[in-house]
């Protein structure tokens, strides 16, 4: 689903989470948790009325369990375009909250401007943007992991934030992971609803920036 820029309607914002789950369970956590606030965060700023001046993409996967293939599929079929995304954010790990974000030197002006009022929200959970320390990672020469993968093989810029489970509802990723336990009561609706909230500030902030995040 997109949201069409008003000035930038060719560039993009994206966030995406997976519909598939393995057959044990429902994929109430992997990836409820990671579709629902995607879904959330889309009907937010579409019913405010925001009009950002580049276009946001919510995108929901196809077959992430079986290697990727959905975001895998998309990238091949976009890579004259690849060039015009300014950054892919994948939800992907679990239903805690997000307390921040790690970013390199060349974003850390631009999220600190978009991520003040993230903290004019909720003040039970106070944001934090990082700059990363040390050497540039690498691009990676392999995909694997979640369906930011192939998206960060060919350049784009992938993200996300930092999560924690700030109110100690104990929620342990390990526990539910490709069992019979991944059950949407496992998720966690307090954390749920604030994490579609932080993610339609900040796509919405970096939708209006006048450029694309640095490469």
């Amino acid at each position: 689903g997109i949201i069409r820029g008003t000035e930038f309607p060719d560039e993009y914002v994206m966030s995406g989470a997976h519909l598939d789950a393995f057959d044990v369970a429902s994929g109430g956590v992997d990836d409820g948790s990671g579709v629902a606030p995607n879904l959330e965060a889309a009907r937010i700023i579409a019913l405010s009325g925001a009009k950002p001046k580049r276009s946001i993409m919510f995108t929901i996967w196809a077959a992430e369990e079986f290697g990727l293939l959905g975001s895998k599929k998309w990238v091949e079929q976009n890579m004259n375009n690849l060039d015009k995304i300014s950054n892919y954010f994948n939800r992907d790990g679990g239903p805690t909250v997000p307390t921040g974000i790690t970013v390199t030197e060349s974003m850390y002006e631009d999220f600190v401007k978009i991520c003040n009022a993230v903290n004019r929200v909720n003040p039970d959970f106070p944001f934090i943007v990082n700059k990363r320390q040390g050497e540039p990672r690498p691009r990676p020469v392999t995909a694997g992991g979640s369906d930011h993968a192939y998206f960060a093989m060919y350049g784009v810029p992938v993200m996300n934030f930092n999560l924690e489970d700030k109110k100690g509802y104990n929620f342990n990723y390990q526990e539910i992971w490709h069992t019979e336990r991944d059950m949407f009561n496992k998720s966690i609706k307090e954390y749920e609803d604030h994490t579609a909230v932080v993610m339609a500030v900040v796509y919405y902030g970096l939708a209006n920036l006048d450029h694309l995040l640095s490469r």
